[in-house]
């Protein structure tokens, strides 16, 4: 009997799994495509076999266009397609080369030839009227995966690339909305940062997210500025949808490397004025990816790794004693014969016979205060009292340490079925050095 209540709690949890993975990929990070067949007259063609597929993978889908000519395919997975228009008196017509961008409706309206079925026509799709939204008052842009590899980023980070977008500031604010208030989604799955509300103090939108998105991992992903429709997401900020690559029928990988030395950097403003030297930058990003078939039209993989090593500076300021109270000797403002411009001292023999021949003075506490004036030599006073005590600013090494792997299998069962599944493994480490040694 357990074994059978065990064998249930496992297939429901699967199943509920997958309905939960299908709804939210219906509401999110997929696209669309309709338009309308005539013939060379400028009449509708209804009845016509309308086929969409992705040559890269062998998925495909079809229907057939209504009394208006009219077809549609929605919650299309975001891809580069063909579509082909077959009807019983008119020539084949061919479609290549049209790019369904990631929450973006496309319209493609089709004119058909009149001959023999056997004959085809093929056209080219304009890749960039393809990827203009002209369906609906959604304000947003998408960015490819070459633009993606392509553009310049400080750290190969996607959402360095946010803040080029019109009406995104560097500090995260869309459109006047709070970074907090965005929605973030992958491959059409909520990985918004629950924990804590959205924010992480980054001032970058795609930072507030549990899941990182490296540069060789995503495919394509669009920001939706204003006006975003109901099936986006939630929130009133920015809708953010990000795509991760996939396997096809071809191979396709890559390998990098960067570095980013202290060479080149600005000194802190207030290390200049301290006299100390500027705080080391040494930055390494490298990692790579392979993707391809496990079997041909019917299982692909994708796998990407990115590390990153950063050894980082960072100025400090602590409180230190000044060199004559390592002597034994304490300063105080006031006034009196020993006095010099309103401040006194008080020598380490008066304190041991004067003021505390009972108890003495510590020559141990006097010796690590010692020790401490003399290895570090106060360079500001910005802390401290001024009179016994100073402050000290120097560099504190910070180490950091990021390692992230990216595995998405995509599985066909049919030609016109798709089931993939994405881990995601991030493991860091951060190593500071803030106290004086």
């Amino acid at each position: 009997m357990k074994k059978r209540n065990l064998l249930a709690s496992f297939l429901t949890s699967v199943l509920m799994t997958v309905f939960l993975a299908a709804t939210a990929l219906s509401q999110a990070g997929t696209s669309s495509v309709t338009g309308t067949v005539r013939d060379n007259n400028g009449a509708a063609v209804p009845g016509a076999t309308v086929t969409l597929s992705n040559p890269a993978t062998g998925v495909g889908r079809t229907t057939t266009t209504n009394n208006d000519g009219v077809y549609t395919f929605a919650a299309v997975p975001p891809a580069t397609y063909e579509l082909a228009v077959t009807a019983s008196g008119f020539k084949k017509l061919v479609n290549t080369g049209l790019v369904l961008a990631v929450d973006t409706n496309s319209r493609v309206d089709l004119a058909l030839e009149t001959g023999e079925v056997t004959a085809t026509v093929t056209v080219t799709a304009n890749s960039i009227e393809s990827i203009v939204n002209t369906q609906d008052a959604a304000l947003g842009n998408n960015v490819n995966s070459q633009q993606i590899v392509q553009l310049p980023t400080d750290l190969r980070r996607v959402n360095d690339l946010l803040a080029l977008q019109p009406g995104v500031t560097r500090d995260g604010y869309v459109a006047g909305g709070r970074s907090d208030q965005a929605n973030i989604t992958l491959d059409g799955v909520d990985i918004n940062d629950q924990q804590s509300g959205g924010r992480s103090g980054s001032g970058d939108i795609t930072q507030d997210s549990a899941l990182r998105a490296t540069t060789e991992s995503v495919e394509e992903f669009r920001i939706t500025t204003l006006g975003a429709n109901a099936n986006q997401g939630r929130s009133s900020g920015a809708q953010v949808s990000l795509i991760s690559k996939s396997g096809t029928n071809s191979f396709r990988g890559a390998v990098f490397y960067f570095n980013r030395p202290t060479f080149g950097s600005a000194n802190d403003f207030f290390n200049n004025l301290s006299g100390v030297e500027r705080p080391s930058l040494d930055r390494e990003v490298y990692g790579g990816a392979i993707g391809g078939p496990i079997l041909r039209d019917r299982l692909f993989f994708f796998y990407s790794y990115e590390g990153q090593y950063q050894t980082q500076e960072a100025p400090v300021n602590r409180v230190v004693p000044l060199p004559h109270l390592g002597d034994g000797i304490i300063r105080f403002e006031g006034a009196g014969p020993s006095c010099v411009g309103g401040q006194c001292s008080v020598g380490i023999n008066e304190l041991r016979n004067t003021i505390y021949p009972s108890t003495g003075i510590n020559d141990a506490a006097v010796s690590v205060l010692r020790d401490a004036a003399q290895r570090y030599t106060s360079n500001n006073t910005d802390l401290g009292d001024g009179l016994n005590t100073g402050g000290f600013r120097f560099n504190s090494p910070t180490i950091d340490k990021e390692n992230t792997h990216i595995l998405r299998l995509d599985w066909n069962p049919t030609a016109n079925q798709q089931i993939f599944a994405r881990g995601n493994y991030q493991f860091d480490t951060l190593a500071r050095r803030f106290v004086l040694s």
